[in-house]
């Protein structure tokens, strides 16, 4: 989602006046009224939008119903679909296994996954999982027409559906390799790097799970379409506001399939701010100036996260998600301690509209800007 994260620093820094510097704990936010309002001008079916501190949710409220046509509200406890904003959660993962020197950011392909598969370009050999966390790692943004609908189809155990995956985009050459493509095939293959890394025993996504999600008190979450894992959940919709429930095959899970609510979400987002990490993530906290290092040049991304620099924040990490049926973007800015999140189940220009104006809200109350936006 390179484009809704590089639309959105341009909504904050164009709405934003230069700001006075936040107090160790924010003001308070209503973070209910901020989701009301927004949502009721962008017409998005449900809006979620909190902002998070160290210590966690310090603001969160919800507007607006799962499913259009049908009366159930949505609520600050509901499942909410990250999309690319998974990638953050891998990144991280990885950071696990490098603190426990199963893997090096260096690592490569050659080390891992071509083991299995001897028969690959040569030059995917030297390929390395930081290149293939910061997208530069010579992978295409289009997968092979083939090999997506074959991914589409799959319905094998996720890891067997990654592996074929796996395979069919290392068939071909890399192309680029050290510029910047955003690239959830290359997500695909830095989660297979971590299976191996692991033993091969485990998916990614019970990884994510043990190694990341539970340390943090992550409980509530899944990967896909939120109702599949709780029926009781908001739909997903198109842009026309159509109710629709599908997502992105399991294949590239490690890019886009994680589905959490806020308040879960910004446990996370918690540690990425510098909160005391739990014993099992200690290592992975150290890694933390990796994960945040900004690339030597544009777009100056960082590992799972684009990168920015905005008065109101300093040196800020951003990201935004969609499989076209969800919305949601992240803002952190760990030089202040503060975070702001948002998430509609739409997809399309007004959900990140939406989700891009409660951000600026949320960010002008914590904040308070010396001048009122423009």
């Amino acid at each position: 989602m390179l484009r809704a994260a590089l639309a959105v620093f341009a909504v904050i820094s164009c709405s934003m006046a230069p700001a006075t510097a936040t107090a160790d704990r924010p003001p308070p936010v209503d973070a209910a009224a901020i989701a009301r309002e927004v949502r009721s001008r962008t017409k998005v079916p449900a809006l979620v939008c909190a902002v998070v501190t160290k210590e966690g949710v310090h603001a969160i409220g919800a507007d607006g119903v799962r499913r259009v046509g049908e009366e159930a509200a949505a609520t600050v406890d509901d499942r909410m679909h990250l999309g690319s904003c998974t990638k953050a959660f891998t990144a991280t993962l990885a950071a696990v296994f490098v603190a426990e020197g199963a893997l090096r950011w260096d690592t490569t392909v050659g080390e891992t996954v071509a083991l299995s598969l001897p028969d690959i370009d040569p030059e995917w050999r030297a390929v390395t999982l930081e290149q293939l966390l910061r997208h530069r790692g010579g992978v295409p943004t289009a997968p092979d027409p083939k090999a997506w609908a074959a991914a589409f189809g799959c319905g094998d155990a996720p890891k067997a559906c990654r592996t074929a995956f796996v395979e069919a985009a290392l068939a071909k050459s890399p192309v680029g390799t050290g510029t910047f493509a955003y690239s959830n095939q290359g997500y695909a293959i830095a989660g297979r790097m971590i299976e191996i890394a692991a033993g091969d025993m485990k998916d990614y996504e019970t990884l994510l799970a043990e190694r990341v999600l539970a340390p943090l008190g992550i409980t509530r979450f899944g990967f896909g379409v939120p109702t599949k894992a709780d029926a009781a959940s908001p739909a997903g919709h198109t842009e026309q506001g159509a109710p629709r429930e599908i997502d992105n095959p399991n294949a590239i899970a490690p890019a886009g399939t994680l589905h959490m609510p806020l308040g879960e979400w910004a446990k996370f987002v918690a540690f990425h701010l510098g909160a005391k990490a739990p014993a099992a993530l200690e290592g992975a906290a150290r890694e933390l100036p990796k994960l945040h290092a900004r690339a030597k040049d544009s777009p100056f991304e960082a590992l799972g996260w684009m990168t920015g620099t905005r008065p109101w924040g300093g040196a800020v990490l951003t990201h935004a998600g969609s499989n076209t049926m969800w919305y949601c973007v992240a803002w952190l800015a760990p030089e202040k301690g503060f975070a702001v999140l948002a998430a509609t189940n739409q997809g399309g220009d007004a959900a990140e509209g939406a989700c891009d104006e409660a951000c600026a809200a949320m960010i002008q109350a914590v904040v308070k800007p010396a001048a009122k936006p423009e």
